[in-house]
This record gives structure tokens, C-alpha cells and sequence, in this order.
């Protein structure tokens, strides 16, 4: 339910930056546009180049859009240079790892996450350690589902296509951390495994994900999520 809320709270918050005169773009912006734009953020040159690099790679991969991308560097104006790189640093290093870190303006994505949180006005001290959370929530749920056969693990980049395998770890890492972070659930909470199964169900009846994720849900055990979420806030026994 909470999840809920936020989502709808953004969506109002979103409409009301448009009656503000906040700039959302009506139409997708260029490759170009995006870079553009980052190059004239008061970032080290070093950092930019490699989180331009890192974005274009995801532009053509599918791992981001543009719109969200632009969007989120124009919040992050506003953000301390310093703290704009470290969350930016965060989703450049997930790019590299293969992982889809926005899905559109409505999808479950690391970008939209940060644009939620700024919008209601969190600390960035916040924002910056649920971000550095989804991260993990990322990793440990493809080495679980590979750990336990769910999915098959190949090489792993940001220019390597997309699978449908790739979208479920998203959701499958997004649900559970959504249980855990915004639904005051814990690892051992019984509500866990049907909290996760009925998000993706749903997504599966609406086509975000493909029919044979539906299988995959079915096969998800209380085990498989609770040792994901024990992995996330141990990691460096995930090492």
C-alpha cells in the first residue's frame, strides 16, 4: 500500500512541477541532447566522460531511456556537485553491471527512484543509501536466481543485449526491496513471498513482463527471497 502511495504522490508531484513551469520534455530527447546536458553539469571532467560512456551504452542497450535520464540530471542541479556525483557513481557502476536502471517515466528503476525521494524532499544522506540498497538488492537477486537455476548467468555488461531474464531480476530485486524498504517487512516476514509473487503477477497480466516470467514466479520459495535480502545487508559475505 505504501508503495502505492508514492508512486501516486509522485505522479502528483510530477504534474504539479509541469503547473510550475519545471520543464518535462514532450518528446524523447536525443542521445545527444542527454550528454549534452551532463556535459554542462559541474561534474570532474573524468567522471562525466565515463558516465557518458556508461550512458550511451545504455541508450542503445535499452538499460535507460533518455527521458528519465534527462529528467533526473535536471533535478540533480540542485544537488551538491559532490553528492550529485556519488549518486550518479552509483548508477554508472550499475550500468556496468548489466543491470536496467530506468524503465520510463512509471517503471521500477534506480532513476526513478532518485527523482521520488528528491521530490518529497529526503535528506540526500537518505537517498543515497536506498540507492546504494536497490544496488544491492540488484546483485543478490541475479547470484540467488542463478544460485538456485532460475535464470541462466552469461557475460554480463552494458552492451550486452537484453534478455527477459534481465527485466525479472529487475522486478524480482525491485518487489523485495520495495517489501523491505517501504513496506516495514523484514526477512522473516511470512508476507514476503506473496508480496513479491503478486507484483509480479501483475506485471506478467500487463505485459512489462513476458509470459514465461509467469513460470518463474511460480517457482520463487519464501528461501530464495529471504537469503536475497540477507545477502543485500551482508555484502561482503556476498564478496
Amino acid at each position: 500500500m505504501r508503495t502505492a502511495l508514492l508512486s501516486l504522490l509522485f505522479l502528483v508531484l510530477s504534474l504539479l512541477a509541469v503547473s510550475q513551469g519545471i520543464t518535462i520534455p514532450l518528446r524523447t530527447p536525443a542521445p545527444e541532447e542527454v550528454l549534452s546536458f551532463l556535459w554542462g553539469m559541474n561534474l570532474p571532467p573524468e567522471f562525466k566522460t565515463a558516465l557518458a560512456e556508461a550512458l550511451t551504452l545504455a541508450f542503445r542497450s535499452g538499460r535507460a531511456t533518455t527521458t528519465v535520464t534527462l529528467l533526473l540530471l535536471q533535478d540533480l542541479t540542485s544537488t551538491p556537485p559532490d553528492k550529485a556525483e556519488r549518486g550518479l557513481e552509483i548508477i554508472r557502476y550499475a550500468i556496468s553491471q548489466g543491470f536496467i536502471v530506468d524503465t520510463g517515466l512509471a517503471g521500477s528503476s534506480m532513476m526513478n527512484e532518485v527523482r521520488k525521494l528528491l521530490a518529497l524532499g529526503r535528506a540526500w544522506e537518505e537517498i543515497e543509501y536506498v540507492l546504494s540498497l536497490r544496488l544491492n538488492f540488484l546483485l543478490a537477486t541475479r547470484s540467488t536466481l542463478a544460485r538456485y537455476g532460475l535464470i541462466q548467468l552469461g557475460k554480463i555488461g552494458p552492451d550486452v543485449p537484453l534478455t527477459p531474464s534481465d527485466r525479472f531480476v529487475l522486478e524480482v530485486a525491485w518487489a523485495v526491496g520495495d517489501f523491505v524498504l517501504w513496506e516495514g517487512g523484514n526477512p522473516g516476514d511470512p508476507r514476503l513471498l506473496s508480496f513479491v509473487q503478486e507484483r509480479l503477477n501483475r506485471l506478467c497480466s500487463v505485459s512489462v513482463l513476458p509470459a514465461e516470467a509467469a513460470k518463474l514466479t511460480g517457482t520463487l520459495t519464501q528461501e530464495i527471497l529471504q537469503e536475497i535480502v540477507r545477502l543485500v545487508f551482508q555484502p561482503m559475505e556476498r564478496r
